[in-house]
């Protein structure tokens, strides 16, 4: 009879957040959504919302047997029914993730409105939330109970994972928000049936600083499944453990075109403010991180938020194919779609089913503006009868001029089991569509943010690559005529499902 063996593997993971972060607390005492924090006033990551990410790496069958399965209703009836417990406890414990310096902490608000067609704000849109500002460095723990250590692999692909930046948290993180960077992982593994490891296991510290027992990595471990190239060296014997241990990945079909912008006018999403002494009307700005140069430190880093950029493209791509209108299928689809409140019948037809929200297919960054200066000035309205100024239209605003930045659209055309998957042939549309509203980017017939009808919000493209194959180098003295851009565009977008 072979003995059992009790192995575990820990890992200490510091990370850095990229982009604001959005984890709400369920309270709305300072905004509409107030970020979570501990009772030290401290924010953090609740370990439940770690746990749905680290699942979400692994197909369902491995979900269900690393992580334990899903709490269903199915699942609560047969347990209430047959009156025994039909889940399993999850072999992978998730700690919190908290702030490794509190003083850098920085917290913000932000603020959406839905607009309509003419971009005016829509009555009762408004939605205020409170954010923390990316620089922040946080450090959580993960630890996996297994009976092989061939089963290590499994907490090593989560720490991969955070190392290679796959790794987002909290909400509208298709908006740009919650975007991190590993900064160190740092690994420990004892097996107890080893009784001088079992020894060293008990006198281990996870919380402490620097591990001085266990095994350190601060790469992580480069043999993950998801690291390798089936021509690598190793990649069928790690593929054959994965095999043995069912360990199966998430299959993910996705796109990601990337386009560096230089900025042809100035940007106008406007923060605002009734502190008598600064500007009416400001640039939204997130505080400045580490390697970014601008002119004005304390004005902190003008900012193009994910939402004003899907809002954009949404509203442009509309203009290209009525198909993509607000209330659209196939826009639901892509774009995603909030609650709906109203009953809708289930595929049974007994009407009982309720409308649920999609997640969406179509992810935009947020793009940090550096490298241009601030320029303030004041304007007054005119009177078109008399010449003269209008009483209380004076103000003063201060914007952002000739600055450089990245956007990335990331499009997700993976299968899901929660909603509608995508076809070959809206895949195929939606390339064509998305690739004609870029190039209206470029060639200034798209702009972004405010005043638009006065020059705001032009950007042009300087280079443009996609899923990392360069499409268009302007730095490198490249030109190409529009129509062989977007036929590039196109059939790089559409990949599978290739315009014909």
């Amino acid at each position: 009879m072979s003995k059992i063996r009790k192995i575990k593997k820990y890992y200490r993971i510091e990370f850095e957040l990229t982009s604001p972060l959005a984890v709400g607390s369920g309270e709305n005492n300072l905004t509409d959504k107030d970020i979570v924090r501990d009772s030290r006033g401290i924010p953090y990551i609740p370990g439940s919302s770690l746990a749905g990410v680290y699942r979400s790496l692994f197909a369902g069958e491995t979900q269900d047997r690393y992580f334990g399965q899903e709490l269903t209703p199915e699942r609560i009836y047969e347990a209430s029914k047959k009156g025994k417990a039909v889940l399993e406890d999850s072999s992978i414990v998730v700690y919190d993730a908290h702030m490794r310096t509190a003083e850098r902490g920085k917290f913000t608000k932000r603020d959406m409105v839905a607009l309509d067609e003419y971009k005016t704000a829509i009555p009762g849109a408004k939605f205020e939330f409170e954010i923390l500002e990316p620089g922040a460095v946080f450090v959580t723990y993960i630890e996996q109970n297994m009976d092989h250590e061939d089963q290590q692999y499994v907490i090593n692909e989560i720490a991969d994972a955070w190392m290679k930046g796959k790794i987002t948290v909290g909400a509208k993180t298709g908006r740009g928000y919650g975007h991190t960077r590993g900064v160190r992982a740092e690994s420990a593994m004892y097996d107890l049936s080893d009784t001088e490891q079992r020894d060293s296991w008990l006198g281990f510290d996870m919380y402490e600083e620097t591990w001085s027992l266990g095994n350190t990595d601060p790469k992580c471990d480069e043999t993950c499944l998801s690291s390798l190239k089936a021509e690598d060296q190793g990649y069928d014997r790690i593929r054959e453990v994965y095999g043995t241990q069912e360990i199966q990945l998430t299959h993910e079909e996705k796109c990601t075109v990337i386009l560096d912008l230089v900025q042809q006018g100035g940007i106008s999403i406007r923060q605002y403010t009734t502190n008598v002494d600064e500007e009416d009307y400001r640039q939204l700005t997130a505080r400045s991180i580490r390697g970014e140069e601008n002119e004005d430190k304390n004005a902190g880093t003008p900012v193009i938020p994910g939402t004003s950029w899907a809002g954009a493209f949404r509203a442009q791509m509309e203009k290209l194919d009525p198909g993509f209108g607000r209330k659209e299928k196939l826009t639901e689809k892509l774009f995603g779609s909030a609650k709906n409140r109203e009953k809708r019948p289930t595929e049974s037809g007994d009407g009982n089913g309720t409308g649920g929200s999609s997640r969406t297919r179509i992810g935009f960054s947020e793009s940090r503006i550096t490298g241009g200066r601030w320029v303030a000035y004041t304007r007054n309205a005119i009177d078109r009868f008399t010449g003269g100024t209008v009483d209380g239209a004076l103000y003063s605003e201060k914007t952002y001029y000739c600055g450089r930045t990245s956007l990335m659209i990331s499009c997700d055309f993976s299968d899901r089991e929660d909603q509608d998957n995508i076809s070959a042939e809206e895949r195929r549309r939606l390339a064509g569509v998305l690739a004609a509203a870029i190039l209206d980017l470029d060639n200034g017939y798209m702009a972004v943010g405010g005043l638009t009808a006065v020059g705001r919000g032009l950007f042009r493209a300087e280079k443009i690559t996609v899923d990392g194959k360069s499409v268009l180098d302007r730095k490198a003295g490249e030109e190409k005529a529009a129509s062989e851009l977007y036929t590039e565009l196109v059939r790089m977008i559409a990949g599978k499902g290739e315009a014909e």
